[in-house]
């Protein structure tokens, strides 16, 4: 359906001359149609829309829209504007005030909502150190959706942690961060260790942008709404981050993945070697098992399962990448028994969740004890990337604790916050 189908299947709630045509808006189309036939009719959907203005005789809407696709490359989104004319900037004014509205679910002659107030997180020397541009590109399209924003360009390990803890939640909405996993894994226990844990942690939403090296929650939150993303690892270490170990015994919290044997090993044990490539990475790994044991709390059950080693890989995540329909209301379980090395060559697909040598469940409580490997290489175990001590592990869910900017509320049939 096209977008001026889209808005004659609608009810209008405005409609107005401008001298040269006629705006027109529903709550999912804008449109503007000249009273020329040699005029051009504009259509924009609300659903692209970050924002609206007025400069001038013109209603500025400003646009993420998706171009490419099928011949032309593969589908991506860029910043657009259209601009349409009106009879003076009164008109303008008017009808950027009424599109604002609308596009928040307000009637167009509504006060407008509350300005929404951010805490920009920059870290420089996140991944390949690409934080900064990565934010330029995106500040316009903030200012456009009117968002009042404070920048920090962070500057030592720990510093997004000690900035956690000074963090006024009555003077801030979201806290967005720019660059890997480690900066949103650092905030959120800088937010957790408050002694108003819940009230700030319940206040403040969190959104990220990819400026690491690794950038799932990112990519998680891109394929929950449909969107491309690249899911590749860019090159270089993360570096920059809170270098703190968590000493054992530490109450750690975690937003996106436990790691533990292969897949640990892979994606922090070898990182020096990531120049041979994947395939000679999976081959160095392959024939990797590892002892310990493991139970864990199936969804919609008190009872607890347990799992006898070896084991080859264990990985329990809490987004919706790489498993095909994650929400953070339990931790999907991923069993490797065996050697497998397909199971890595494709996680953005999900379908590794189907082959058959891998055991996927959903958890609701987790145990893990590892038992070294060997005496020069016990192993690894990692929370959300970051190393931790290899010990005794016990995970619990907290169902719907965060609040993520971008994320898909009842996908799947479930909460995703």
């Amino acid at each position: 359906m096209s977008a001026e189908e889209l808005l004659l299947s609608n009810t209008a709630l405005l409609s107005e001359e401008t001298g040269g045509g006629r705006l027109d808006v529903s709550w999912q189309v804008v449109q503007y149609v000249p009273l020329t036939s040699t005029g051009r009719v504009q259509s924009v959907a609300l659903a692209d829309c970050v924002g609206a203005s007025a400069e001038r005789s013109e209603l500025v809407l400003h646009c993420v829209t998706l171009h490419g696709g099928g011949c032309l490359g593969s589908p991506h989104r860029e910043p657009s504007q259209a601009r349409m004319p009106c009879r003076d900037g009164g008109q303008a004014e008017r009808w950027a005030a009424a599109v604002w509205n609308i596009m928040h679910g307000v009637a167009p002659d509504a006060p407008p909502p509350r300005q929404k107030r951010w805490l920009v997180l920059i870290n420089p020397v996140s991944g390949p150190g690409h934080a900064r541009r990565v934010y330029a590109r995106c500040r316009p399209l903030f200012e456009a959706h009117r968002v009042a924003l404070t920048e920090v360009v962070t500057t030592h390990a720990g510093h997004v942690r000690e900035i956690a803890a000074q963090i006024e939640p009555a003077e801030v909405d979201a806290v967005v961060c720019v660059g890997g996993d480690g900066v949103v894994h650092e905030l959120v226990n800088g937010l957790f260790a408050r002694e108003d844990a819940d009230a700030a942690v319940s206040a403040l939403s969190i959104g990220v942008l990819p400026g690491g090296s690794a950038n799932s929650l990112c990519v998680s939150l891109l394929k929950a709404n449909n969107e491309k993303s690249d899911s590749r690892r860019s090159k270089g270490g993360a570096v920059g981050e809170d270098d703190d170990s968590p000493a054992e015994g530490r109450l750690l919290h975690g937003f996106l993945s436990m790691e533990w044997a292969f897949a640990a090993d892979l994606d922090l044990g070898l990182e020096h070697l990531r120049w041979l490539g994947s395939p000679a990475l999976w081959l160095m790994l392959a024939q990797r098992q590892y002892a310990g044991g493991l139970r864990f709390k199936p969804k919609g059950s008190e009872a607890w399962r347990t799992l006898e080693a070896p084991f080859f890989s264990v990985w329990a995540c809490n987004t919706r990448w790489p498993t095909t329909s994650t929400q953070l209301n339990w931790a999907h379980l991923g069993l490797v028994k065996d050697s497998a090395l397909s199971t890595f060559v494709d996680l953005t697909s999900g379908k590794h969740a189907e082959a058959p040598f891998l055991e996927y469940v959903k958890a609701t409580e987790i145990e893990l004890d590892p038992q070294p490997r060997t005496a020069e290489q016990p192993g690894m175990l990692a929370i959300d990337g970051e190393l931790v001590p290899y010990a005794s592990t016990h995970i619990s869910v907290l169902p719907g604790k965060l609040h993520v900017l971008g994320a898909v509320k009842g996908g799947g049939g479930d909460a995703c916050e």
